[in-house]
């Protein structure tokens, strides 16, 4: 089945939002897996092996997938709008300060940086890629080069926060399919810090999942997924957060941070023809400049 709409990151922005509050939409087809990466990592397993991710989804009006690895890979865009033209392509953004040290955090937790590299200051020299992926405006000039303006939705990790509903609404207006659904995630905190303490529970819940959708019980699994009691086992006996344990970011280094961004930061908000920005860094940037 051809896909008609694609959630392009940026990463470790809302992107897992993005995809639950899209999922459980009746007008909606998302591939459950999140991350396909065909345009970015696998393109040249063809569209065959790409539209085979959604060959079993019923047939509905809107179907799509969410991979944060395309906004930034260079080749993605021109790629997407040979397989289809008319593909809507939902962008989520945070403060691109705070999504470096998101980065960051995500990184750690995967066991990519360990001894002075767990500092983010030295894991910004690490990896170049925390700040080049926050180049918001230089990444969305190559989309906005091939795409016309009317085809792509920017929506706010900030906004999200503010009003979840509103901006679910306004998701479901932009993808042509009705506004009146309410998605059990809009309320969800996602704490994208926390790791797993004990990876054989966390790998015995996942087994128990996988059984009981093979079995045929995949709406009861995902219902006792939303229950107090998996939650309080998984948050509060399984998981640790790196917060507590990952030296915050200096002052100094947001300073720096929002002097390297400044000019970008000043290019996104003229390329989406807004006055201001709804993030920290954009506000404190533009009192030291006004």
């Amino acid at each position: 089945m051809k896909i008609n709409f694609i959630g392009i990151g940026a990463q470790k922005c809302a992107s897992t939002w993005l995809h639950r509050v899209l999922s459980d939409h009746p007008g909606v087809a998302v591939h459950p897996g999140k991350e396909i990466d065909f345009f970015s990592y696998y393109y040249n397993f063809g569209y065959e092996w790409y539209e085979r991710h959604t060959s079993e989804i019923n047939s509905v009006e809107m179907v799509g997938e969410v991979s944060p690895s395309y906004f930034a890979d260079v080749e993605t865009p021109e790629r997407v709008f040979l397989y289809n033209p008319n593909m809507k392509i939902i962008l989520s953004l945070r403060d691109p300060i705070e999504r470096a040290y998101s980065n960051h955090l995500h990184e750690v937790r995967l066991g990519h940086v360990s001894g002075r590299n767990l500092e983010f200051e030295n894991g910004l020299i690490n990896n170049p890629m925390y700040i080049m992926q926050s180049y918001y405006a230089q990444q969305l000039a190559r989309w906005l080069a091939v795409f016309p303006r009317n085809q792509l939705m920017v929506i706010f990790q900030e906004d999200i926060r503010g009003d979840s509903s509103v901006q679910a609404r306004n998701l479901y207006r932009f993808l042509g399919v009705s506004e009146d659904h309410q998605s059990w995630f809009l309320e969800k905190k996602v704490n994208e810090s926390l790791v797993i303490k004990h990876t054989k529970v966390d790998y015995l819940l996942k087994r128990l999942g996988k059984l009981g959708r093979a079995v045929g019980v995949g709406g009861i699994i995902e219902t006792i997924k939303k229950t107090n009691l998996v939650r309080h086992i998984r948050r509060e006996h399984n998981q640790i957060d790196l917060r507590q344990i990952i030296p915050p970011m200096r002052d100094e280094t947001k300073v720096r941070l929002q002097s390297i961004l400044a000019d970008d930061m000043h290019e996104l908000a003229r390329q989406l023809d807004l006055e201001s920005l709804p993030w920290p860094s954009w506000r404190a940037l533009y009192n030291k400049t006004n």
